[in-house]
């Protein structure tokens, strides 16, 4: 534990810092933002105090700062335009600093630590230890759920789970072929379904959009309650894709199983292209 706060003690007098540098208010008057538009953010900045912090930015940022004056606030200065608001850096970002290197477990990208390049994560479904990189279109995360998810659904949302959330056994069936998908969930049934609907990246998802909705009856086969043991969720589930052949002659890709610790080479796949 103490190789923790490593950083946040001076180094050669020196202390971390972030900064901001934001327009003055007073040319910001006529936009539509609520609040102070920010031009430049310094991640990191390393000085003994905040006025070494301003004679960096004003070394390295000299179209900001005219004459070498940084303000923190706005002021009466005709010729100030910017002006730079200066934090310490806390412990939680000191911390991601010392944690060093991460790698994106999709691409293998190698960043330099968690506080310069935040990962993207989801410690729901995944934990702590699955990250990815970060952008506007997420592709490192979508990536790797269309990866890891190709065989299976992506797993409930836990955010609508309470103690004593039922598990439900469901069926989708198309109307046309009577083909159907055996699944299970703990959230409610119709909020599976829009899962299926939106965002699945199993061969069943992936099918389910590119027909209409009313080709399709969805359905509740059976409500079980939350105390039941998981093991025993999955063998009902099985029971019914049994029971419905919804594997050589519907949309299940494979038996039931149970994550993490899956022996995928005792399950029965099935070529999805054949199965339509």
């Amino acid at each position: 534990m103490e190789n923790q706060n490593l950083l946040t003690k001076p180094v050669d007098g020196k202390h971390y810092f972030k900064a901001i540098i934001r327009v003055i208010k007073s040319l910001n008057s006529g936009s539509n933002s609520f609040g102070p538009v920010e031009v430049l953010r310094e991640k990191i900045v390393e000085a003994k105090d905040k006025s070494e912090v301003k004679m960096i930015l004003a070394d390295k940022y000299p179209q900001f700062f005219p004459n070498n004056r940084v303000y923190e606030k706005e002021t009466k200065d005709s010729a100030q335009f910017f002006y730079v608001v200066i934090f310490p850096l806390s412990n939680w970002e000191l911390n991601q600093i010392s944690e060093g290197e991460w790698r994106c477990s999709h691409c293998g990208q190698v960043h330099e630590n968690k506080y310069v390049s935040r990962p993207k994560t989801n410690n729901r479904v995944f934990g702590d230890d699955i990250l990815f990189c970060s952008s506007e279109d997420d592709v490192c995360y979508q990536g790797y759920i269309k990866e890891i998810y190709k065989l299976e659904e992506f797993p409930d949302d836990l955010n609508f789970i309470k103690s004593d959330s039922p598990n439900y056994i469901y069926k989708c069936t198309e109307k046309s072929s009577g083909k159907c998908y055996v699944g299970k969930t703990r959230n409610a049934p119709f909020f599976r379904w829009w899962n299926h609907l939106s965002h699945s990246q199993s061969p069943f998802g992936v099918y389910l959009r590119q027909t209409k909705l009313s080709d399709w009856t969805f359905e509740v086969l059976e409500e079980l309650p939350a105390n039941i043991p998981e093991k025993e969720i999955f063998r009902i589930e099985s029971e019914y894709i049994s029971k419905f052949n919804s594997i050589h002659n519907g949309f299940n890709s494979v038996v039931s199983y149970q994550r993490p610790g899956l022996d995928r080479s005792n399950t029965l796949s099935l070529d999805f292209d054949n199965s339509i």
